[in-house]
């Protein structure tokens, strides 16, 4: 399956989550009222109260009050869990121990881990995630998040001690697999939502206890303890079927994860190697008091199993390696690091793009060559460029250098605009001589890895920035073409960090182009004015690109009425085309831009912006300035 058949899968697999955990609820709810009224009946018959007064208390209305109550209680856990879960992979790293690491570290092997994400988060056309380390001994890793603009990705110190370059690779590829297919929102409605089925066994331990404590010997104590006695057993059995649903759910997309790590890598033995490391005796499971609730995230099983069990979240350790190398003889890796594959300086000459049909088919896809041209994209950056994108202050800085304007006097009016602060002017300045120099191509990739540095400034230090840059790009009174493609990448992965955007999480799809012809309208209408020179080859560019959705009655906007506000509110629509249509509006895209066969770095820049805020990451490549 291709990215956005896995992601259709995705949408598909959270309906029928909701669907079971719809089913599970009502189930609890039945018997919740069950329990309620024969505890209360055989407690009357005991007593030999009359039964007229027992059916009092049970009549509909309390049943239903009962109900009512059961569904409050489950949305109460279910809303106070998502809002633990605000943050994303953020709120998982640290539930679990985690600690972040960022670029410049001293530790050898924690800056071996923090290059390898960069460098496949670069080909992968995302923002670089931040990266945690767990401290624990075995061997373990996991991604988190909500979607691409949150995630985190987390590594236990075990597997940077224990594993090669390589294995981390493979093991690194393996989560940028869930990240990619859309698994990361799935584990995390998973754990929201059986939070709220497992509350009920705790509700029953806390009746019984309440109980047991209690000095009073009078009967007025025995319903309570029935319902607490009954509550624990309606809770297990919830808790029992929503295991079952989080192991089922897991383990088929655990072997796609591995596949695609071998696909990502081309290197069959890296993600082998470290299944096998872990076989020897290291193991993968985790200490952390939290990990049985997050054990469907992780790269191996994070709790004890039996094997073959109907509640293991992960395929059996055998299974797995035996998909990835056929020909394996049973033994295990002792954790001696593998002969390091040296990136060969001839991949830059490769994946050289042909069009961008054939570049959307390798959108949520990552390929060694595109890891490659990653690395020596980041190795020929200046080393003052590359070593702003890892500091909250200096990225800041680096971000307003990129939009310092050439002519003299508009410099000035940029610079006025913090002529409070001395020393980022003196940055602004200084990161300006060097990113002048820069290929066009580059510049969004630089933008990427900035990403995370940026996510450390405090809110209203990203409130400052968000106005400075607008008054960098606004200093001329005219809004061009790169500067909303900087503007509009940054404020797509960093508005929902710090709550200044729309989250995007259960919300409306739209399943057919007709529901948002006017957006697609205006969207197109951008890509054919900025590819376009003369106005006949536009409207013939939109006309073409319009044809492959079948819309074929619609009028391009004039250039004088597109306005870049517009064009976001279109693209926030377009993000809730289903996966499968968004391929196709995508592809209808290209046609436009490709028009007159030749495609530049700036329409690439323009496609690729476009496809990142719908949740299409598209690939790094190598192509002509």
């Amino acid at each position: 399956m291709n990215f956005f058949e896995q992601q259709d899968r995705a949408h598909k697999n959270t309906w029928l989550l909701i669907a079971f955990f719809s089913a599970a609820v009502v189930c609890i709810i039945g018997l919740t009222v069950a329990l309620i009224a024969a505890t209360f009946w055989g407690f009357g018959q005991s007593t030999a109260v009359s039964s007229g007064s027992y059916m009092q208390q049970l009549q509909t209305s309390t049943l239903i009050k009962t109900a009512f109550a059961v569904i409050a209680v489950i949305a109460c856990v279910i809303l106070f869990k998502r809002i633990q879960m605000s943050r994303g992979g953020h709120s998982v790293a640290e539930m679990l121990g985690g600690r972040p690491i960022e670029q410049g570290t001293d530790n050898t092997n924690e800056q071996q881990l923090l290059n390898v994400v960069e460098e496949m988060a670069i080909a992968a056309g995302l923002p670089v995630p931040p990266v945690y380390v767990l401290e624990e001994t075995t061997i373990n890793a996991f991604a988190a998040g909500y979607d691409e603009s949150d995630a985190v990705i987390g590594v236990t110190r075990g597997s940077l001690e224990r594993l090669s370059r390589d294995q981390i690779q493979g093991i690194v590829g393996h989560e940028f697999s869930h990240i990619l297919h859309g698994d990361m929102r799935l584990n995390l409605n998973l754990i929201t939502i059986l939070a709220g089925i497992v509350f009920i066994s705790k509700a029953g331990r806390v009746a019984l206890y309440s109980t047991s404590r209690s000095r009073s010997n009078s009967r007025g104590g025995l319903p309570v303890l029935g319902i607490g006695v009954g509550l624990l057993v309606i809770g297990s059995i919830g808790t029992f079927f929503g295991s079952l649903i989080k192991s089922a759910v897991s383990r088929q997309r655990e072997y796609l994860a591995d596949a695609s790590a071998v696909q990502y890598t081309r290197n069959p033995d890296g993600i082998a190697g470290a299944l096998k490391v872990i076989g020897s005796g290291i193991g993968s499971n985790m200490s952390s008091p939290n990990a049985n609730e997050c054990s469907h995230m992780f790269f191996g099983d994070a709790i004890f199993v039996r094997a073959f069990s109907i509640f293991a979240t992960h395929p059996p350790l055998d299974k797995r390696i035996l998909r990835i190398d056929p020909h394996w003889d049973g033994n295990y890796l002792t954790g001696k690091p593998l002969e390091e594959k040296p990136i060969s300086s001839t991949a830059q000459a490769k994946n050289k793009i042909e069009g961008l049909g054939d570049l959307l088919k390798t959108t949520g896809f990552l390929d060694p060559v595109m890891v490659a041209i990653a690395a020596l994209l980041v190795d020929s950056l200046p080393k003052s460029i590359n070593d702003a994108t890892h500091n909250p202050g200096s990225a800041y800085a680096l971000m307003l250098a990129l939009r310092l304007d050439t002519d003299e006097q508009i410099r000035k009016t940029q610079l006025s605009f913090i002529q409070g602060q001395p020393l980022l002017i003196s940055d602004v300045k200084r990161y300006a001589q060097d990113t002048g120099k820069l290929s066009q191509k580059d510049i969004l990739p630089l933008i990427e890895m900035s990403i995370p540095a940026l996510k450390r400034l405090s809110a209203s230090q990203y409130q400052q920035f968000k106005q400075h840059l607008t008054q960098f790009i606004f200093a001329d009174k005219q809004s061009h073409l790169q500067e909303w493609l900087q503007f509009r990448l940054l404020s797509h992965y960093l508005d929902p960090h710090f709550n200044t955007g729309n989250k995007k999480r259960f919300a409306r799809s739209y399943h057919s182009f007709s529901q948002i012809k006017h957006e697609i309208i205006c969207v197109m209408s951008l890509l054919a004015s900025e590819s376009h020179n003369e106005n006949s080859t536009k409207d013939n560019a939109f006309a073409q690109g319009l044809k492959r959705l079948n819309m074929s009655d619609a009028m391009r906007i004039a250039d004088t009425e597109l306005e870049f506000h517009d064009v976001n509110k279109s693209i926030e629509k377009i993000d809730y085309l289903v996966p499968l249509l968004k391929d196709e509006f995508l592809s209808a895209c290209a046609k436009c831009i490709e028009y007159d066969n030749t495609v530049t770095p700036t329409e690439w820049g323009l496609l690729r912006v476009i496809a990142a805020c719908i949740g299409c990451p598209m690939p790094i490549v190598n192509m002509p300035d």
